[in-house]
């Protein structure tokens, strides 16, 4: 089976580490991945969507968590994330160091081994992660806590664009200092830090967002949506896109 991944772009620094033709063998079924994998001081690190994919448990971003959600086993995980400082942890005694190639985030296998219920071994000649479930496992995630519940109080659908670039490191009409690199938007009329769920309608991929500006600035759109916000949905490339958006409120 192929996953089709986001774009990666080699850079030189990275070349000598790189892991080309990476596979993962999930008890006999062999997913082959088109990004590589990259090893590092003898620990491997693979691409976080990507790999998920493979037990279909899709991942959005929850902006006030400042974590990931991980939709699987019939739940909601949160896989808390410091995307500046480069960490991902499971509690304060278990951080691990993760990498940020390409806008892409890459977590190492040292924390998958602490999540997931399978048995990991690698195999260095045919560059295979090979896992099997722990026979006492009724799940696929462990050690990881569940997120909370939010209420849809409102539901609409038109066209988003995205900024960032000339933005970044400006001041937004809440007053807060743009950064195309978190998962923000903007919108004419909502309070600042209503959070929504957009959806990229031609893609399905969610994220969470908070309105922080106001906009967009032109007829027939109804959201402008952070670079990262519209990378995460596949949006990006397309400029603009058809988008359903849930308010939310947490319970």
């Amino acid at each position: 089976m192929l996953i089709t991944p986001a774009v990666f772009a080699e850079e030189a620094a990275l070349e000598d580490n790189l892991v080309e033709d990476f596979k993962a063998d999930v008890d006999g079924q062999v997913y082959k991945f088109i990004q590589p994998a990259v090893m590092e001081q003898e620990e491997v690190y693979v691409p976080l969507r990507t790999f998920f994919s493979v037990f279909g448990a899709p991942l959005t971003w929850d902006e006030q968590k400042n974590a990931a959600i991980i939709e699987a086993d019939g739940k909601e995980y949160l896989l808390n994330m410091d995307l500046s400082g480069l960490s991902i942890k499971i509690d304060d005694n278990l951080v691990f160091p993760i990498k940020n190639i390409s806008s892409q985030t890459y977590i190492p296998l040292s924390f998958l081994k602490e999540i997931i219920n399978y048995e990991f071994f690698w195999d260095q000649e045919n560059h295979t992660l090979k896992m099997v479930k722990k026979p006492e496992a009724n799940t696929v995630f462990a050690n990881l806590p569940e997120a909370p519940k939010f209420t849809v109080v409102e539901t609409f659908t038109g066209t988003a664009s995205w900024y960032g670039n000339k933005f970044h490191g400006r001041k937004t009409n809440s007053g807060e200092i743009f950064d195309e690199n978190a998962f923000t938007c903007a919108h004419r009329t909502l309070p600042f830090n209503t959070y929504l769920r957009v959806t990229f309608l031609s893609t399905n991929a969610s994220t969470i967002v908070r309105v922080n500006d106001r906009g967009p600035h032109v007829a027939g759109r109804i959201l402008d949506l952070s670079k990262a916000a519209a990378e995460a949905i596949g949006l990006k490339p397309h400029g603009l896109g058809e988008v359903k958006v849930e308010v939310l409120a947490l319970n």
